[in-house]
């Protein structure tokens, strides 16, 4: 008698266990994503802040590349 009250003490415990495992694992998850959709919205906001920076008629690509300033550019004289 003494071991069913305690066996279904004990499944009821880890059933309320899960529970909130559960719970907790779905904040986490939401909270995640909330926050992986703030650091996109930042970046978004960032990269058009810097290309508003850059004057008119200059690009980004009229700069010559790093490797090309290293040597690294195939060019023939």
């Amino acid at each position: 008698m003494l071991r069913r009250v305690r066996l279904r003490w004990l499944k009821l415990r880890h059933s309320q266990l899960f529970k909130r495992l559960k719970e907790y694992y779905r904040g986490l998850v939401k909270d995640i994503i909330e926050a992986g959709a703030t650091i996109e919205a930042y970046q978004q906001r960032l990269m058009m802040e810097t290309s508003l920076a850059v004057p008119m008629g200059v690009s980004f690509s009229s700069f010559p590349s790093i490797a090309a300033a290293a040597g690294g550019g195939s060019r023939r004289f």
